[in-house]
């Protein structure tokens, strides 16, 4: 891999998250920013998901290191924030060829990788699959090791009508079913109505803001 090889030592110990959870803690900063390298040398050639994937690093990161993935699911609405997540989950050699005739998908597909939990590209579908995959494990599989599953929505996704419908459902079910909402800002138009107006009151207030100087402050 040459020069690209020498710029991200950590990275390239790094195949899978089994390896990604030997790494010490204080390596995970260092192993984020040589992520954010490797996805733009690679990415920037060949096209792709820039702004999402490289805003999703460190969440990314952080759900493969205290996951046990795959036993513990990963679900991503869209999917477009999903170019580190195949990373590290053996496809980096790969994603020179994302979206292109014989490569890997830009989306996570069941059929590339049994990391990618679910086949996406519409939004508002995360929650709604998360939860039905704890209820079909519980279903067929009686009295087995519980699994986490996590569904990671954008708060573009959050706004469909499909996402209100499985949080009302999944909080019924008392599954260890964890739902992360990234706030990004990112969606194709401006988010509009009540639960965006809701969102930006609650980031804006004192004790957001007070939470995020915080966890800036310890992760530097």
């Amino acid at each position: 891999m040459g020069e690209k090889s020498s710029k991200t030592p950590l990275l390239d110990s790094v195949r899978l998250p089994e390896n990604l959870r030997t790494l010490e803690r204080s390596q995970l900063p260092e192993l984020c920013e040589e992520l954010r390298y490797d996805l733009i040398h690679t990415v920037s050639q060949v096209g792709g998901h820039f702004a999402s994937s490289l805003g999703a690093v460190e969440l990314t990161v952080a759900l493969h290191y205290v996951l046990e993935t795959p036993h513990d699911r990963l679900v991503w609405d869209v999917g477009h924030q999903a170019y580190i997540h195949k990373i590290l989950t053996g496809r980096r050699e790969a994603l020179p060829r994302v979206r292109q005739l014989g490569g890997i998908s830009g989306f996570p597909r069941r059929d590339e990788s049994p990391y990618d939990t679910f086949g996406v590209a519409h939004a508002g579908t995360s929650i709604s699959a998360a939860a039905g995959m704890l209820e079909a494990t519980a279903h067929d599989y009686p009295g087995s090791e519980p699994r986490t599953v996590v569904a990671v929505i954008g708060d573009g996704a959050m706004t469909a009508g499909m996402a209100f419908e499985a949080l009302n459902h999944a909080g019924e079910l008392h599954r260890k079913l964890i739902v992360i909402l990234n706030d990004n800002e990112m969606s194709i138009a401006p988010n509009v109505g009540a639960l965006s107006w809701a969102f930006s009151r609650t980031l804006a207030g004192k004790i957001s803001t007070g939470a995020r100087r915080q966890f800036k402050a310890l992760a530097s």
